[in-house]
């Protein structure tokens, strides 16, 4: 981190500076992988921008690979077998909407979720697949948009001693803050939540420390900060700083915040209906984080790339996985009165090719794809926009990542017309030419 750059600062700043007072206390630099010198500004985002929200928080559930749209939400029972693949349609809880036979728990639950069956992009390689969609723009080369959660990070407060956006397991490439700076990255607690040994980096107090010991520490700080604030007066850099030992301290001080992430809390029987596995037990974690009042949660389910194998891969493997985890979150939330103000979002950078190749799986595909969503104001039952026979391309209303975005905005209350500036001085607005759905808000 740079010392101010005041040229009216005295020596007595540089030659004792607030740095070497600091690297006494905890590693609160290291605590939530931030940066001090950018710590976001959550507190004192602008009000007037989150008027109109239905969504409190907001949870993508992120399907790593690019999943099969024609075996998951948009099956093409009537299409030649090379393209329906082996699996069947069957009848859900929502009238006229259909979802694969390996999804029956889903099946009962679509009349609180929708589907758009028309997402479309042109990049069907995973990386500017993955940006495009976790960001709602197309990449740029050298240019670091910021994600949905960073940008939920920097303008909702957020009264809670948890971080505002968390990524779990860990954080997904292009999720994290762009030019917004490193310190609206999201916190990754990394490790399995299903692992009976999880614990959260950073999480516990350093060896031989006790509360105690770090409120004189913060005692002592606080001190120093009053003895330098005649040579800060009035500096962001200042307040990031201490914005930022604030939240640390809160975090590590709070009984309360560090237990939203111990899922060993949950009764087995909660455990067991989103499924022992990694994916259910990070969304298990994923509703205990919203609990505590985390604006954006990311939780990353990899292995969906099946190029080979695949009806054997997904009917074995990652649908029952998929619908178990998936199916309990949303009833879980929905009984716990929070799927009202929760926004869940389910997608892949993009989706899998119509003909089955000659090793048994799909290939890439951004023509045409499906997103599910739910909650935080969202309608259910709802199907916006159609693939053709195929699946190969929308038939009708295609659906934009940008208009994606917009959606997502809206729900939270944040203006997606609005403008951000980089550190460059490059502005761009939130969604470029995306308006939200309609039919779904």
């Amino acid at each position: 981190m740079a010392e101010p750059t005041d040229p009216n600062a005295c020596t007595e700043y540089n030659a004792l500076s607030r740095r070497s007072f600091l690297s006494t206390g905890l590693k609160a630099g290291a605590l939530l992988g931030l940066s001090m010198t950018d710590l976001f500004e959550a507190e004192e985002a602008q009000a007037a921008g989150l008027q109109g929200a239905t969504a409190q928080s907001a949870v993508i559930i992120w399907l790593g690979g690019g999943a099969s749209h024609l075996d998951t939400f948009d099956l093409k029972p009537d299409a030649p077998v090379e393209i329906r693949g082996q699996f069947n349609p069957i009848n859900t809880k929502a009238d006229g909407m259909q979802l694969s036979e390996h999804l029956p728990l889903l099946a009962a639950q679509a009349d609180k979720f929708s589907l758009i069956r028309s997402m479309t992009t042109g990049e069907a390689a995973h990386e500017r697949g993955t940006h495009y969609m976790l960001t709602g723009f197309q990449p740029l080369p050298g240019f670091g948009v910021p994600s949905y959660g960073s940008v939920a990070a920097k303008f909702l407060p957020t009264k809670s001693a948890l971080p505002p956006y968390i990524a779990v397991p860990g954080q997904i490439q292009y999720g994290g803050a762009g030019f917004l700076g490193a310190a609206l990255d999201p916190f990754a607690p990394g490790g399995d939540p299903n692992n009976g040994g999880f614990r959260v980096r950073d999480l516990d107090l350093p060896q031989g420390m006790t509360l105690e010991r770090m409120d004189r520490r913060k005692t002592l700080r606080e001190s120093v900060d009053s003895a330098f604030s005649r040579f800060e007066k009035g500096s962001d850099r200042a307040k990031a700083v201490n914005s930022f030992y604030n939240r640390a301290y809160g975090l590590l001080s709070s009984a309360e915040a560090r237990a939203s992430f111990d899922v060993s809390k949950e009764p087995a029987k909660v455990r067991d209906a989103y499924g022992r596995t990694q994916l259910g037990q990070s969304l298990l974690l994923a509703r205990r984080l919203v609990e505590g009042g985390v604006r954006f949660v990311t939780v990353s389910s990899g292995g969906w790339d099946t190029h080979n194998n695949a009806f054997n891969n997904l009917s074995r493997n990652l649908l029952p996985t998929f619908d178990k985890g998936v199916a309990a979150f949303i009833e879980d939330l929905q009984q716990r009165g929070l799927l009202k103000t929760t926004m869940v979002i389910v997608m892949s950078e993009f989706g899998r090719t119509p003909i089955v190749n000659r090793d048994g799986g799909r290939d890439h595909h951004a023509r045409c794809f499906s997103v599910l969503v739910a909650g935080g104001g969202v309608k259910g039952g709802v199907v916006v926009g159609s693939s053709d026979t195929k699946g190969f391309e929308p038939a009708e209303r295609p659906v934009k990542p940008e208009d994606l975005a917009a959606t997502i905005y809206q729900c939270l209350g944040i203006d997606y017309t609005q403008s951000i500036t980089s550190p460059e001085g490059v502005r761009i607005t939130l969604s470029r030419g995306g308006r939200h759905i309609g039919e779904l808000v």
